[in-house]
């Protein structure tokens, strides 16, 4: 028979509890990134959930991108992000999809997203509006 440990009080003899993980919860998404070691950062697109969009469009911005490699990145977002994220999920899966019939979809694709300067193809005053207003005799 073994005797009993009498050097630490009762409660350090004890295991501690073990930590509760399911209040841990979250979601994954895609991500796709470019990076250009020479000049030394990456583009990090948005991400979406769906992995064959994700792939349509690492596919679209290699061709884009050459030489540099672009990475298909898997995420792990929290539970408190998902209202943000599926909002910009659903812009950006509209994004991808409209692209799809551009002559060069990967340039199309950055070039909406701002990355080469304002977007051509983006008429903020259009004529019509700036007819309508001299019409009603407001000043442009």
């Amino acid at each position: 028979m073994q005797n009993e440990n009498t050097t630490a009080p009762k409660k350090a003899q004890q295991l501690p509890p073990v930590p509760r993980f399911d209040a841990l919860r979250g979601f994954t998404y895609y991500e796709v990134q470019v990076v250009r070691e020479a000049a030394g950062f990456k583009t990090t697109y948005p991400g979406v959930q769906d992995k064959s969009l994700a792939l349509e469009l690492k596919s679209m911005l290699e061709l884009e991108c050459d030489p540099h490699p672009v990475r298909l990145l898997w995420i792990a977002g929290q539970e408190d992000e998902v209202e943000s994220f599926l909002r910009m999920e659903s812009r950006v899966t509209d994004l991808i999809k409209s692209v799809r019939s551009a002559d060069r979809p990967g340039h199309e694709f950055m070039a909406r997203l701002g990355q080469f300067g304002p977007y051509e193809g983006y008429a903020p005053h259009s004529a019509q509006s700036e007819n309508v207003a001299l019409d009603s005799g407001v000043q442009p």
